[in-house]
């Protein structure tokens, strides 16, 4: 007796790609964790595929030595900026665009006031940059109106210069999260209500009539390392609980190491900026903002006059219980080291950071 073999059909599921079951959201969010021009490739795919990447939540424009010129760039990211329809948000935002020379600065900052105006949450931006700006190719300056968004909770800005207004961030209300790298700093103030983390690295601080003033009163991690230029101000910081600070080490040429006095006693011209002036008459400008600070690491050099005159000025440190400083608090008989340790009751630990220095039997 012969027995036939029953044969079924393969469902149309089974042999074909299974990405056409899924829903359009699902391929979105997929396509956000590719770089922007392979996601725009996948319009070639099929018919449905033709307008996906458009509305893609996660925008990364870093594949620099795909575009053969900064004219194919801008071209690229005008149209991958466009403003969106309404419900269409851009989550987060990432243009790393070093090693691109002549970048132009309407289109960077067009592309980032587009994106912020579709919801962005987390952006970075990564230029070209070598500092100082007067060296080599020349950095990114951004236009000097603030930012707008009240979206935008985390903000990475590398390579760029930064002036005025763009640092008023008041009408970012949401923002919480400010890392500022390798930056030109041209602007009288960095003011933030809502900011609880605050890193500046590697930056260059102008010269103003005044200081920075750094004022974000929320602030609860700070980090101050590696800049160049004049010792920014800051204000009271009540919410503090972590500080690194550098300051010093690249500052010779910058009134920070004045030991004059004050105006007009020196030829820095700066010596007005800083206590015995009119500006910040017996008033700590430094270390008054990191007083209510819990863990401080305070690296400083030797020769920085204007962190000694702070000491005479400065409060209390009532929360203060680790603390690292290094070998500056050593010079003139120990009267700093003393000083923060007669005005810190409740210091737990302390370390001092001692650099070794070999003498030659030569």
């Amino acid at each position: 007796m012969s027995h036939r073999l029953k044969t079924t059909k393969a469902s149309p599921s089974s042999t074909g790609d299974h990405l056409s079951a899924l829903p359009d959201s699902v391929l979105q969010h997929a396509l956000g964790f590719l770089e922007a021009q392979e996601a725009v490739r996948t319009c070639v795919l099929a018919r449905r595929w033709r307008h996906i990447w458009r509305l893609i939540p996660r925008l990364r424009i870093t594949d620099v030595d795909a575009f053969r010129s900064v004219e194919k760039l801008n071209e690229f990211v005008d149209q991958l900026t466009l403003p969106r329809d309404r419900g269409s948000t851009i989550d987060e935002c990432e243009f790393d665009l070093r090693g691109l020379l002549q970048l132009e600065d309407a289109h960077v900052d067009l592309w980032i006031r587009r994106v912020l105006k579709c919801h962005t949450g987390l952006l970075q931006v990564h230029l070209y940059a070598n500092l100082p700006a007067t060296q080599g190719p020349l950095i990114v300056r951004l236009d000097n109106r603030p930012l707008f968004s009240p979206h935008l909770w985390r903000l990475e800005l590398n390579g760029v210069f930064l002036e005025d207004s763009l640092l008023d961030f008041s009408s970012c209300s949401v923002l919480n999260d400010l890392e500022i790298t390798n930056c030109v700093i041209d602007t009288d103030h960095i003011l933030s209500q809502s900011l609880k983390k605050l890193s500046i690295m590697g930056c260059e601080l102008c010269w103003r009539l005044h200081p920075t003033l750094i004022s974000a009163p929320s602030l609860i991690s700070l980090q101050l390392n590696d800049y160049i230029g004049v010792t920014p101000v800051l204000e009271s910081m009540p919410l503090l609980e972590t500080a690194t600070v550098n300051l010093g080490h690249q500052n010779e040429q910058y009134c920070d190491f004045c030991d004059k006095g004050g105006f007009g006693d020196c030829e820095c011209g700066m010596c007005y900026m800083y206590p015995d002036n009119d500006y910040t008459p017996d008033v700590s400008v430094h270390l008054v903002g990191l007083s209510s600070v819990t863990c401080l690491e305070l690296i400083a050099s030797s020769k920085m006059v204007t962190f000694k005159r702070d000491l005479q000025y400065c409060p209390a440190f009532s929360k203060l219980k680790s603390l690292l400083l290094s070998d500056w608090c050593l010079v003139a008989d120990l009267q700093t080291l003393l000083h923060f340790l007669h005005y810190a009751p409740v210091l737990e630990k302390l370390t001092l950071q001692v650099c070794k220095v070999y003498i030659s039997s030569k």
